[in-house]
């Protein structure tokens, strides 16, 4: 947290750095963030995909609610 308040240089990062070097993984500049959530905040999905996984998702959200409902109803 210190590092981050006062801007101070990180050693994990700078060891991180050297390690990726050494393995022959070209070291990344920039934001962590960045660097490791982008994939995941922007797959490389085609969008077809990412739609119908989006309404399987619902399809599914809206199954569960109506399981809900109905047993909610069944008892009372």
């Amino acid at each position: 947290m210190i590092v981050e308040v006062f801007g101070l240089w990180c050693p994990l990062t700078a060891l991180e750095v050297w390690l990726e070097v050494r393995g022959n993984v070209p070291a990344y500049r920039g934001p962590f963030l960045l660097h490791y959530l982008d994939a995941v905040v922007y797959p490389d999905i085609p969008s077809k995909r990412l739609i119908a996984g989006a309404v399987a998702v619902c399809i599914l959200n809206l199954g569960i609610y109506a399981r809900r409902l109905r047993v909610r109803h069944s008892l009372g």
